[in-house]
């Protein structure tokens, strides 16, 4: 094994660039965590400002990105687009914990890693433009380690000339932050190709971390169809019988409560309760007798309260019809209350 006596040259407003934008991502990421878990008086207000914070991390990481050159490369591109993505469905704050929580760390650790990948290829392309690979006869492997302690050394030695190593330790930036690059490089027909060591830690991070995002995929999963609890605005209605009604036509029926929901799922509800009784896509709501049922539940009448997530402006807009009609043709009683939190409780037979 050789050194060179200059290797390993770094760039100092690089190693500053990269060390002030994992600062700034850190502070951000903290100071994020922070304004979430505090209370806001005014909700709306709360989640905009939220959503904001979480844009602006999704920001940092882009910039870190194309500090790095490697804004430009798919997985990268990819990882912001999702973290992005699923900051702009985020329909409340719960939501928007999930996206960072779910793409915060593993966006960043994505540039990293294409970061490095970048630099294998460097390392690689500055090898295949060495003379001596013409020379090798049948397969060699040779190890390329670029330290910040020791500089750039090669194993086996004199595999390389002195000018590669030479413009591998002035083209290739370590900085201060990053671990040691290591590159194996297998030679055959004079050509070098990267070799990807086996990590078994690194093999277990990644499977824990599709594993806890797998999680929260169930969960949301859960959620959305009805079996989890769903915490968000939404509006609560009543719908009651006419004064002193007792005919077909002065009383609520199952089709009004069916026609009600179905509105509610157009105007974009992401959940509906009819009485305690979540709904979810196997659901019934039909009369026998007197009594309307609900996934087979008898529920309370005279009021009939069906809760519902989503935004309350819209979802209130878009019962207008039905509760104008049930109004003047039925004479039957139909409210409408916005709330900012409401929470459905989960489907429980």
């Amino acid at each position: 094994m050789r050194k060179t006596s200059s290797a390993f040259l770094v760039d100092r407003r690089i190693v500053a660039l990269i060390l002030f934008m994992f600062i700034m991502n850190t502070v951000l990421l903290v100071a994020g965590i922070h304004v979430f878990n505090s209370h806001f008086n005014n909700e709306i207000e709360d989640f905009v400002m939220k959503q904001k914070i979480a844009k602006e991390l999704v920001d940092y990481n882009r910039r870190l990105a194309r500090s790095l050159g490697v804004d430009t490369r798919t997985q990268v591109r990819e990882a912001l687009s999702r973290f992005n993505y699923e900051i702009d469905l985020a329909a409340n704050v719960d939501d928007l914990n999930k996206a960072i929580l779910a793409n915060g760390s593993r966006t960043q650790e994505r540039i990293l890693q294409e970061y490095e990948a970048k630099q294998k290829e460097t390392v690689l392309a500055l090898v295949n433009q060495d003379p001596l690979l013409k020379e090798m006869d049948g397969k060699q492997r040779l190890m390329v380690k670029l330290s910040r302690d020791q500089g750039i050394s090669l194993e086996p030695a004199n595999m390389l000339h002195d000018e590669t190593l030479l413009k591998i330790s002035q083209t290739v930036t370590i900085g201060e932050l990053a671990q040691d690059l290591i590159v194996e490089v297998e030679v055959e027909e004079g050509r070098g190709q990267l070799l990807m060591p086996y990590n078994p830690l690194d093999h277990i991070r990644n499977l824990t971390r599709e594993i806890d995002s797998l999680r929260v995929t169930v969960h949301e999963l859960r959620t959305r169809s009805g079996f989890a609890e769903m915490t968000g605005a939404g509006v609560v209605v009543r719908i009651y019988d006419a004064e002193d009604g007792f005919t077909n036509e002065t009383i609520i029926h199952e089709t009004d409560v069916r026609d009600t929901v179905n509105e509610l799922f157009a105007a974009g509800a992401q959940g509906v309760a009819i009485g305690n009784q979540r709904l979810t896509a196997t659901s019934a709501i039909r009369c026998v007798g007197p009594s309307i049922l609900v996934n087979d539940e008898r529920i309370a009448v005279n009021p009939v309260t069906i809760r519902a997530i989503g935004d309350p402006d819209v979802l209130a807009s878009g019962l207008d019809i039905i509760r104008i009609t049930l109004e003047i043709s039925r004479d039957l009683t139909f409210e409408v209350e916005k709330l900012e939190h409401l929470t459905l409780p989960a489907y429980s037979r």
